[in-house]
């Protein structure tokens, strides 16, 4: 098989890896891209997706925002609530609007923290499945959650695209993904791949691989995991009559603001004191104060003491 996508070996290593009880990921399906973001373009390319349109989150990750913008791609916002894109709404966009593919993050969703239950993912399937409608399931945070769903490549692998990157889980240097890809796109994505990077790094594949084989990388996302509970109960403490939302293990948590709020002088005010956030203007594709929020990481500083004086500002600054 075409070293472009990684080599055959690596792949058959990581596909087991990826595999889950009753969902046996293929060596054939799964392509290593250099990164994340390449992953999303190859995806966007191979599937024909320039100067049509995607179905998104009312707030969504920024990077999918910007290169949509560079490929000319619109991108429709659709209705969330605490479970992610709500279905009745999909339906509506689905039924009214001509679009060709839907753009996820259901666990531990950038920048939201929403982890879609099972039920709401299924319902998305029945929905794509009725107005033909491609799945893209970007996974960036989903290797801190030990008990997430089945992703979309499990639901619907005739029509879903499935990121899984490793610069979060590993290391920001290790520029490497691992996609799988339903059939009808298995020659295009290796094009695209081949355009965008030269074809994945086998330095970095080969690492994975090694980590794969030694355990090395689950014991290293289990102490990640560890960390960000550390974190999180940080905030909590903190944060204990302040509404946001967040998972056990994340390290980011949404910060809900009240639509009379001035976003920008709040992140100024953030700014001025040492703590920059990124707030919900960075994230929505129509201005809808329903959405009005701050992004805060919590992975960025090391220093338990620093990330709790940073907590507290925003506490203190938040009613701007």
């Amino acid at each position: 098989m075409n070293a472009i996508a990684g080599n055959y070996q690596d792949r058959e290593i990581a596909a087991e890896w990826m595999s889950k009880s009753g969902y046996k990921v293929s060596p054939k399906s799964l392509f290593a891209a250099c990164g994340g973001h390449n992953a999303l373009a190859a995806i966007f390319l191979a599937a024909g997706l320039s100067g049509k349109s995607i179905i998104v989150d009312a707030i969504t990750y920024n990077g999918v925002i910007n290169l949509a913008g560079m490929l000319n791609i619109t991108l429709i916002p659709c209705s969330i609530d605490d479970n992610g894109m709500i279905p009745e709404a999909l339906r509506e966009i689905g039924s009214t609007q001509q679009a060709a593919a839907i753009y996820l993050m259901p666990t531990i969703h950038n920048p939201l923290c929403f982890t879609m239950p099972l039920d709401r993912r299924l319902a998305i399937v029945e929905i794509a499945r009725e107005f033909n409608l491609l799945l893209i399931d970007d996974d960036a945070y989903g290797f801190l959650e030990s008990n997430a769903p089945l992703n979309f490549a499990d639901l619907a692998p005739e029509r879903a695209f499935y990121i899984y990157s490793f610069s979060k889980s590993i290391a920001s240097g290790v520029k490497t993904s691992y996609i799988i890809v339903p059939p009808k796109w298995q020659s295009n994505i290796e094009s695209a791949l081949r355009l965008t990077a030269s074809g994945s790094v086998s330095l970095f594949t080969g690492l994975i691989s090694k980590l794969i084989q030694s355990d090395l990388i689950d014991r290293i996302i289990e102490e990640k995991r560890k960390e960000a509970v550390k974190r999180q109960a940080i905030v909590k403490e903190v944060f204990k009559s302040i509404p946001y939302i967040s998972q056990p293990s994340s390290y980011h948590l949404w910060l809900p603001l009240p639509e009379r709020s001035d976003i920008q002088k709040l992140e100024e005010t953030l700014s001025e004191k040492g703590v920059d956030v990124v707030t919900s203007h960075a994230y929505r594709i129509e201005k809808n104060a329903k959405y009005s929020g701050i992004r805060i990481a919590l992975g960025n500083v090391s220093d338990p003491g620093t990330i709790r004086k940073g907590l507290t500002i925003i506490a203190e600054n938040r009613d701007l």
